[in-house]
């Protein structure tokens, strides 16, 4: 594997803040449903801003980074997310958008002086480290390595967003669950070359190939339960003709 991927390892290993995977057991009024549908949410408003498909990712990272270090009431959870989002488009885009339009989407539920001040208690709990490498940037590159056709891609890309619904999936580090949605593309299109991924010089784990084995159970099981969820910004997005309709795959798996 290249050396931006070998890089993203070690700043991955290497992490100063980084969410907490029992994080929830600490929260008292929120739980990992009222979760799922922030980030079900969120997908929609990235949608609707046509950004960049990192800024989503580091936004769902930034949420649970800090719900692992403050406990917030559920009257809280939707501004925690809204602000989270703001900061994430601040990194990532050119265009961001403005306190008003933010207030807006939210339908005035919070007003500007409360957005700013979460955004800056948010900076403050993660110690201005806001940079992790995504699930999203593994994949990428292990879509590219394999040869991924874009029917392939999207399909892994499904699971891969599928992915940031369940808060179960924090115990996986992003390496993993990038890799875990390519070992399932490979398995599904029939790669002959899928245990290639089992490297050590993958992911930082001891145990590879059962970890991966591990997180494409647990990702696949989620995926199939989504028909029957609330939650349907993902599977709607990917079930367009734009994205190849692929999630109508995981229908009659």
């Amino acid at each position: 594997m290249n050396d931006i991927y070998s890089n993203l390892l070690e700043d991955e290993k290497n992490l100063k803040v980084k969410p907490n995977p029992e994080y929830m057991n600490q929260q008292g009024d929120i739980n990992s449903h009222m979760r799922a549908i922030l980030i079900d949410w969120l997908d929609e408003v990235h949608l609707k801003f046509q950004y960049k498909e990192e800024t989503l990712y580091q936004t769902v990272w930034i949420i649970d980074t800090y719900l692992s270090k403050e406990a917030i009431p559920r009257t809280k959870l939707q501004l925690v997310g809204t602000a989270a989002f703001f900061i994430a488009c601040k990194k990532n885009e050119i265009y961001y958008p403005r306190l008003n339009n933010l207030i807006d989407i939210v339908d005035n539920a919070y007003g500007g002086e409360e957005l700013a001040k979460m955004e800056n208690d948010i900076l403050i709990k993660l110690e201005f480290n806001i940079i992790s490498p995504s699930a999203l940037d593994f994949y990428n590159i292990i879509s590219k390595a394999f040869k991924f056709d874009l029917k392939q891609y999207l399909l892994g890309k499904y699971f891969l967003e599928s992915s940031l619904l369940d808060s179960r999936l924090l115990k996986y580090a992003p390496s993993v669950i990038g890799i875990s949605c390519a070992y399932v593309t490979m398995k599904f299109f029939g790669f002959p070359n899928y245990k290639d991924l089992y490297s050590k010089d993958m992911l930082n784990e001891q145990e590879p190939q059962k970890v991966i084995k591990d997180a494409a159970r647990d990702i696949c099981f989620f995926v199939r339960n989504l028909h029957n969820s609330n939650l349907r910004a993902v599977k709607n997005k990917y079930s367009l003709p734009e994205n190849l309709n692929v999630a109508h795959y995981c229908d009659t798996q």
